[in-house]
């Protein structure tokens, strides 16, 4: 299992030259995951950003270097995480970043590497991460409402998102990783071949983090692809029952006010942002009653990923309570609000209706 462990990372210190760094990537890896790093020696920072609804939206964890800006460290990373890959016997496939750069027309650097795991080999996957120096941030329940990935980082690699599922495909994660893994490519990045979705699945994963990111980001594969692409991502959205997020990322979800689902999409789609709503809308959403009791304790329960990354430690007993009476707390005041704004409307009917008389 990953260990978890405090937010400032090791440092160490050697040379890179990134182009010695590309050929070793091509040729068989060395087991530890330190044989590249930076020349200076200096101080990693780590930056949390935390949603309402506790997601961690993104941790960025990097080491100021001239020798290896930060693009260039993802893609390498790209490139270990499937030297890694290979050796354990674990399917990947690379998503996000600088694999769809094709389908986009203004450069777009990522700070982290993203890769979806067949489900089946993801504890494997994380046990290789493990012995070769990947520390867990965050893991599945604590990184993301959805629990689709876990967030690990390294001394001396970019940041890993490693995903067992994707948020918005309707049909089980087995499946769909067979279905998209089915049709992958193959893409060099920093000289090492490594899997990646074919164009179509390109524009769908996009379009799908799009359409959860509170407006924040624009389908811009979507906007880029041509006739024929579009049609296939639509068509693929359908095999993976992926319907209306994938309308509400490409701004058509009100063709779809009839599905249970349309609450939640329209919640995470609009760029209102309130920790109420977004659970709310999660609990109607959710089927079963195992299901949404789960939602209940998640929602009321203290996430120790974020909380650890504030405090720079791993929080003892009386600061975890410390932040479960301050959840609690504002839990209260969301639900206070609601209600306000809910009678408001009635009080000024009322009103109007005096006056009149």
């Amino acid at each position: 299992m990953v260990r978890h462990h405090p937010a400032s990372p090791r440092v160490n210190t050697g040379t890179v030259d990134l182009t010695h760094a590309a050929v070793i990537t091509r040729s068989t890896p060395p087991r530890s995951c330190c044989a590249l790093r930076p020349s200076a020696p200096a101080r990693a920072t780590c930056q949390v950003s935390q949603s309402p609804d506790d997601r961690i939206d993104h941790t960025v964890c990097m080491r100021p270097s001239p020798q290896v800006p930060v693009w260039a460290n993802v893609h390498l990373t790209h490139a270990r995480l499937q030297a890694l890959a290979d050796e354990a016997g674990v399917d990947i496939l690379h998503i996000k970043g600088p694999t769809d750069a094709a389908l986009r027309i203004a450069r777009h650097d990522s700070t982290d590497a993203d890769v979806l795991v067949r489900p089946e080999h993801v504890g494997r996957f994380l046990d290789a991460l493990d012995a070769t120096g990947w520390s867990l941030t965050a893991d599945f329940d604590e990184g993301s409402p959805f629990g689709h990935a876990a967030n690990l980082t390294h001394a001396d690699w970019a940041m890993v998102d490693v995903h067992r599922s994707f948020p918005g495909i309707g049909i089980p994660p087995e499946d769909a990783f067979a279905l998209l893994w089915a049709d992958r490519q193959t893409l060099d990045i920093a000289h090492r071949p490594v899997g990646v979705l074919a164009p179509c699945a390109q524009v769908l994963i996009q379009v799908l983090h799009v359409a959860r990111s509170h407006g924040a980001d624009k389908p811009e594969t979507w906007a880029n692809a041509g006739e024929q692409l579009r049609a296939d991502a639509r068509a693929l959205a359908k095999r993976l029952h992926a319907e209306v997020p994938f309308a509400a990322g490409v701004g058509e979800l009100e063709a779809h006010r009839a599905s249970s689902d349309y609450d939640l999409w329209r919640h995470w789609s609009r760029s209102e942002d309130n920790r109420l709503t977004a659970w709310t809308v999660r609990l109607r959403s959710t089927a079963g009653l195992r299901a949404r009791l789960g939602v209940i304790v998640k929602a009321l329960r203290v996430n120790r990923a974020y909380l650890r990354q504030q405090l720079g430690h791993e929080p003892n007993r009386r600061e975890v309570l410390r932040e479960q009476g301050r959840r609690l707390g504002n839990a209260m005041l969301s639900l206070f609000a609601l209600v306000k704004s809910l009678l408001q409307p009635e009080r000024r009917q009322e009103g109007g209706s005096s006056a009149k008389g």
